[in-house]
């Protein structure tokens, strides 16, 4: 197989399903915490990964710098289902989403003070090929601190 250049690649996993109008204007009217928003957007997601995604941004604390304040913007990637549900159905889907976003920074800010130091058992994997919404605490301290992009970042 090869991409549009000829350059050889893996097989890729392609779906189709109409744009799912009802969806954006659930998105459109969503409010939930201040500060953060919600688009659609057919993006490249990195990792190969690219389609219709919904954007949470989430404002809040970097729950390892709360000192700095509310002020750490983060955009949360979603990949939108290939699917045709009616109105009842996304609205659940994008609930659902929202959890997923909770669950994540519960990871992130659930902690233990062990000699003078904050120990987060489920703090989430960011590396490169985890999922960062699965709870986990198998992750050494290294794939928590990478990025989706494969970068270490500070800790």
């Amino acid at each position: 197989m090869t991409t549009g250049t000829g350059t050889p690649t893996e097989p890729m996993l392609l779906q189709e399903a109409a744009f799912p109008p009802v969806l954006r204007s659930l998105v459109d009217s969503l409010v939930y915490r201040p500060g953060w928003t919600f688009r659609l957007a057919d993006l490249d997601r990195g990792q190969g990964s690219r389609g219709l995604t919904l954007v949470i941004t989430t404002l809040g604390y970097n729950s390892y710098h709360v000192d700095q304040g509310e002020c750490y913007r983060v955009d949360h990637y979603m990949p939108v289902p290939p699917a045709a549900y009616n109105r009842a159905s996304w609205r659940m889907w994008l609930f659902e989403q929202l959890l997923l976003v909770e669950r994540h920074e519960a990871m992130e800010f659930f902690a233990f003070m062990s000699e003078e130091r904050l120990e987060r058992p489920y703090a989430p994997n960011h590396g490169f090929g985890w999922d960062p919404y699965l709870l986990t605490e198998t992750a050494t301290d290294a794939s928590r601190r990478t990025s989706f992009r494969n970068e270490l970042l500070p800790g």
